[in-house]
């Protein structure tokens, strides 16, 4: 039969090709006309230890994993031991028998299908090395699942043909022989075929570069970073695209040089962005004071992991909410805001360097790992209304008709007409001190006074009231959740499995955390019937936000803080106990 839900997931050590084997499968299913959903776990070192990624593919929009898996792909022992418990029975292990030592005495008791195949020995007779375990273990479980060969060579040769000629013969020469071993000797005892689907055309994408589209969509034209997990892939794929998008894109020594970079271009009138994660941000911090001093529109990513210090590197979680809403020393407007999802991630990115520019003030972008490196289905997205704005900026014609340039003028709405440095007419002075209209520094009482008060005015003239927060389904449901970020995958799909059981829940979502969309929050949660809050920190930073900002206290709250994301189901069974 087919099914219209699956559940893939393929395993080993790292150096093992996990990564690519996980994402030719979901490529393979996202083409054949099916969403997919993958997330890549690993490790915090190069070769050994455990490494995963898994995938759903669906019939219609997946939100994220559940517990249960159709297949394993096992790559060694440790994943067959780590995940047995996780296979649902009628779903099949596939496995290497010419090393597999496995006890698998307990996945025969539970009606699982044990695909053994000589995984070494086939790559033994196309001459390769261990680097095809991969593909063979790819080829197997399309094999296993009647898929159509012609479309896997496709993809494979996508994949491998800048590998060279060999390579590529190499791959598909093994993936054919696992291809047919799997179908030919297991196919028939296994109950779940995946076939083309008639579908639009959709992205297969991660938040990272839906991120990183919407930011060359915005006209960024320097990036500046150090690669530190998980905001690495962005510097990537930047660098990749210098090029063709007209970038200057600079692998900086370390963070602070990276923010550095960024806002000096930024200064100089290039629209301008660096990304890193929390302990990257720690080093940022004078900097984004120094973004707040000077008004120069600088927007920064933080995509967050646990912590502190080093913690766990490779992991996810969203502890980061109140340190960058206060990053930095005393008092200056900054815009915060929390994509949900990857489109949310292309859209409001493009929004934050319009936000950077008109209200000159660094924007801070919060993503975390899951909503970074995870792997979603997407059509195209929507440019429809798109437009850059680069707020109050002076050109030649119009300094020539001012008597005097004042770069940092006290105005009703606190933003000061800015100039490009090099304008005829528009020398200003720009320092970290305190200063006057002009920027010479100055440590009069009434002119700090002054500036203090002008700075905050910049952005209370942003309204929020529309676009810092969304509520999907019925307000007058029996419970509302309220969460924010990559979280928000994890609610819809957990809406979506109660609603199977007749249960209704709202779900609050907050998207801009500073400015905060105060009074919309606060009629939203006084009508609600009960409110909880979920979130992947141990403290529930967004409730303490929330309170801060409305007077309103949540008193319950889901956590996680294990450096994993949510799973539908287990969210699901979490919310169920409280109604």
């Amino acid at each position: 039969m087919t099914t219209n839900e699956l559940s893939f997931i393929v395993g080993g050590a790292a150096g093992l090709g996990i990564k690519t084997a996980g994402l030719i499968f979901a490529r393979l299913c996202s083409r054949a006309g099916w969403h997919v959903y993958g997330n890549v776990e690993y490790p915090s070192i190069i070769r050994g230890d455990h490494n995963s990624y898994q995938v759903m593919v669906s019939e219609k929009r997946v939100f994220g994993h559940i517990r249960a898996l159709n297949i394993l792909l096992a790559l060694d022992d440790l994943s067959i031991e780590l995940h047995k418990d996780e296979i649902r029975p009628g779903g099949a292990v596939i496995y290497d028998v010419n090393k597999s030592k496995a006890d698998r005495g307990e996945l025969e008791e539970q009606e699982v299908l044990l695909v053994g195949l000589p995984f070494q020995s086939m790559i033994k007779e196309v001459g390769g090395g261990q680097r095809l375990l991969n593909t063979v273990g790819v080829g197997a479980t399309m094999g296993l699942l009647h898929f159509d060969f012609d479309a896997i060579a496709v993809t494979l040769e996508d994949t491998f043909a800048r590998h060279g000629e060999s390579v590529l013969k190499q791959n598909l020469d093994v993936a054919r022989r696992a291809y047919d071993a799997a179908a030919e000797g297991f196919a028939d005892r296994f109950d779940v075929t995946l076939q083309r689907r008639d579908a639009p055309k959709r992205m297969l994408l991660t938040g990272n570069e839906a991120l990183a589209m919407g930011a060359i969509k915005a006209g960024v034209k320097f990036y500046a970073g150090y690669p530190m997990t998980p905001s690495s892939s962005i510097l990537n794929y930047m660098a990749a695209r210098e090029r063709e998008y007209g970038l200057v894109v600079k692998h900086a020594e370390d963070e602070i040089s990276a923010v550095g970079m960024a806002l000096g271009a930024a200064f100089a009138g290039l629209r301008s962005m660096t990304a890193t994660s929390g302990g990257g941000f720690c080093l940022m911090c004078e900097f984004v004071g120094l973004a707040g001093m000077t008004e120069t529109p600088l927007v920064i990513v933080e995509s967050q992991r646990p912590g502190p210090s080093t913690g766990l590197p490779t992991r996810t979680e969203q502890g980061d909410l109140k340190f960058v809403l206060s990053a930095s020393q005393d008092e200056f407007p900054r815009i915060v805001i929390a994509p949900g999802d990857p489109e949310e991630s292309f859209r409001l990115t493009f929004e934050a360097f319009n936000l950077a520019e008109k209200y000159q003030t660094p924007v801070i972008i919060l993503m975390d790992k899951h909503l970074s490196e995870s792997t979603w289905t997407y059509e195209p997205f929507n440019c429809a209304g798109m437009t850059i704005d680069r707020g109050e900026l002076l050109d030649e014609s119009a300094l020539a008709s001012m008597k005097e340039y004042r770069r940092y003028a006290l105005t009703e709405s606190g933003i000061s007409p800015m100039v490009h440095p090099g304008t005829p007419g528009g020398v200003f002075c720009a320092t970290s001190d305190e200063h006057d209209e002009r920027g010479d520094i100055c440590e009069e009482e009434n002119v700090r006074s002054r500036m203090v008060e002008k700075r905050l005015r910049k952005i209370k003239s942003l309204d929020v009231s529309e676009c810092g927060w969304r509520l999907h389904g019925d307000s007058d449901a029996d419970l509302m959740i309220v969460g924010w970020g990559s979280t928000t995958s994890a609610i819809h799909g957990a809406m979506d499995l109660l609603a199977e059981d007749g249960t209704r829940i709202s779900f609050l979502q907050v998207i801009y955390m500073n400015p905060f969309p105060s009074e919309q929050v606060a009629d939203v949660l006084t009508k609600a019937r009960r409110a909880v809050v979920v979130e992947n920190n141990a403290t529930a930073q967004l409730a303490d936000v929330i309170r801060e900002n409305t007077g309103i206290k949540i008193d319950d709250a889901i956590l996680k803080y294990s450096g994993r994301q949510w799973l539908v189901d287990e969210l699901a069974d979490q919310i169920r106990r409280r109604l």
